[in-house]
């Protein structure tokens, strides 16, 4: 009985899909209007479409309104009713099936926009951004999904009201706004707001609170909803109806449902100027510049035409670069790699993905160092190609060795000797400190959590520089084919990842690590004098209204050219790219209580030396109230 049923809702509901399915066709055409298939990555386009006031959000509300608010009525206005009590079915299954296929008519528009969103990823996506971010994407589903229910339940719960239900729902809407001035917290029980996209460095955080409080407002609408189509109170219902039938009273009703909601129109348009005016949010618009394009044997370059003279000294060493990289790493020269030197991600000269590498060529302040940077990133796309584009996650799990090849060849190559003195200064210290531990070091996850993520560049490069002296120069490369071998086991993690590409390369792993720690404490004996002059930095932590206080407490004084500086995150998992900071400490440093997550603050202490390297100190929580 359950099939005819489905297949009758559907039947009936016909209208509103095809609604549905015009309102995406004129989506996409929109959105095809707007940029060209393939231009449209997430940073585009997903914010915008789960916004509360974007036309997606809203027209799927006013479509599951329309829908819940006709969908149980229209039985007995139709007088079907009494013909469904006569079937071998009771209403409670009636009105779950009708519930779920109006929910999957109204879904169709705005899960089929979100299915075009990932379709214009996948085609947008850069060496930069390759994911596709799933965990994004079906969180944004789950929320769209209680939204579109809890407005549907709110049109099932109203609809005995017939032509006031519209009317009761402008005044919703409108007393949901004044309470939202004089309350912000109300915001929660606003489905429209329930999808804003609100983010933690890279991760969408989940609206708990909203989430739970508006699944238990749905949850009683339905049980209303579901109470009045069961026949409880069906007298109270008949005699209001009969008082709301005088015509008069319907031109009430339509000139006061207008009015209410020309008031809840004026005042989003009134926040929208109100927000303009107060400068809360503005809008920037960057200049666009000229790009030219150079090719040599080994590159493909492109680069901010304004840059063509600053360009000029790269391009012409970029050739003999390569050489050196590739003769150490013995591999064959391949089709050119695509260089932009337009910039690169923030809190990093260079980045490298498959045969494709980013630096920010303005930023640097010498042509030695800008060869330098293309070194250390084509060391990187060549150590993908010896590993293969199957292997290549599991390079990145191995993030100090990577890391520390590419250092490793940077400072051998293209640095001169003098340029490890901070280097060796830095890991020393660390060494000294005893914070220097292999299974933090196997784990890069676990070191940029507790540590310093940008550790792998000065540790890294010291345990490459140990395999380099005791197996030669081809034992590098040796470790890369290992771990790119067909055969190679799937699953390995950290250690036993480690142990595996070692092995197979016939490397003692742990005699290689012996060696490294070897020569830190070499390290340690040549900056002894040094590393007892550095203090400790701490922070005192005072809470205010607005903001938090930390004031740097140093058991001695810095040596001279040193400064105490201090960066924050949002949490333990948060990249290196979305740090704040480092910042300056002085006599104090305030952190914004907005940027707070769940009222946690994360901040790290550091001392920054006369080269501009800082020594952190571990990182610290500390819940602000």
């Amino acid at each position: 009985m359950i099939r005819p049923l489905v297949a009758k809702e559907a039947r009936d509901q016909r209208p509103f899909l095809g609604l549905a399915l015009f309102l995406l066709l004129l989506n996409v055409l929109s959105a095809l209007w707007e940029a060209p298939l393939g231009f449209s990555p997430y940073a585009v386009s997903l914010p915008e479409r789960f916004e509360p006031d974007d036309d997606l959000s809203v027209l799927t509300f006013l479509l599951a309104f329309a829908l819940g608010s006709g969908l149980l009525v229209r039985e007995q206005d139709d007088r079907t009713l009494e013909f469904l009590d006569a079937l071998p079915t009771s209403r409670w299954t009636l009105f779950w099936i009708k519930v779920l296929v109006a929910l999957a008519t109204v879904l169709v528009y705005p899960l089929g926009m979100t299915a075009w969103t990932l379709l214009e990823q996948a085609l947008s996506r850069t060496s930069l951004e390759p994911g596709l971010h799933l965990d994004v994407i079906g969180m944004a589903i789950v929320l769209r999904v209680v939204q579109a229910l809890s407005v549907l339940a709110l049109g099932l719960a109203l609809a005995p009201l017939r032509r006031l239900c519209w009317t009761l729902l402008a005044v919703l809407m409108l007393a949901q706004g004044l309470l939202e001035d004089r309350a912000p917290w109300w915001s929660a029980l606003n489905p429209l707001r329930l999808t804003a996209p609100v983010f933690e460095g890279n991760h969408w955080r989940w609206p708990v609170e909203a989430l739970l409080l508006q699944l238990s407002v749905t949850a009683a609408l339905l049980a209303l909803a579901l109470a009045q189509f069961l026949g409880w109170g069906e007298r109270l219902l008949a005699a209001a109806q009969q008082r709301l039938q005088g015509s008069w009273l319907g031109v009430l009703a339509s000139v006061t449902t207008v009015g209410l909601f020309f008031a809840v129109f004026m005042r989003w348009g009134g926040a929208d100027d109100e927000t303009a005016t107060s400068g809360e949010e503005v809008r920037v618009e960057f200049p666009t510049s000229a790009s030219a394009q150079a090719d040599t044997r080994h590159y493909q370059f492109t680069y901010p035409a304004s840059l063509r003279q600053r360009a000029e000294p790269l391009l012409r060493g970029a050739d003999a670069s390569f050489e050196k990289v590739r003769a150490f790493l013995g591999v064959d020269s391949g089709e050119p790699l695509r260089a932009d030197l337009g910039g690169s991600m923030r809190h990093t000269a260079g980045t490298a993905y498959w045969n494709t590498l980013r630096m920010g060529l303005e930023n640097l302040s010498s042509d030695e160092e800008a060869l330098a940077v293309l070194g250390h990133e084509t060391t990187h796309v060549l150590s993908q190609r010896i590993v293969g584009p199957e292997a290549t996650p599991h390079l990145a799990d191995m993030h100090l060795f990577a890391e520390g090849l590419a250092t490793y060849v940077e400072y051998r190559f293209f640095r001169p000797p003098d340029a490890l003195e901070e280097y060796h200064w830095l890991a020393a210290t660390a060494r000294a400190r005893r914070e220097v531990k292999t299974e933090e070091l196997l784990a890069p996850d676990r070191l940029a959590a507790e540590r310093d993520a940008n550790w792998v560049y000065p540790l890294g490069r010291a345990f490459v520089e140990a395999l380099v002296r005791r197996h030669g120069d081809g034992a590098p490369a040796r470790v890369l084919a290992a771990l790119g071998r067909k055969d190679a086991p799937e699953g390995l993690q950290e250690a036993l990842l480690w142990q595996d590409a070692f092995q197979t390369a016939g490397i003692d792993l742990s005699q290689v690590f012996d060696d490294f720690f070897a020569s830190l404490d070499e390290q340690v004996a040549r900056h002894q004098e040094l590393i007892t002059s550095l203090p400790r930095p701490r922070a005192a932590v005072e809470p205010t209204e607005h903001e938090v206080l930390l004031r740097p407490v140093l058991d001695t004084p810095p040596p001279e050219g040193w400064r105490v500086v201090c960066r924050f995150r949002a949490n333990e998992k948060s990249r290196l790219q979305t740090f704040d900071g480092p910042f300056d400490c002085g006599e104090s440093l305030g952190r914004d209580r907005a940027k707070l997550s769940r009222d946690v603050l994360w901040y790290q202490m550091g001392l920054r030396g006369p080269k501009g390297l800082v020594l952190y100190e571990p990182w610290t929580s500390i819940r602000v109230e």
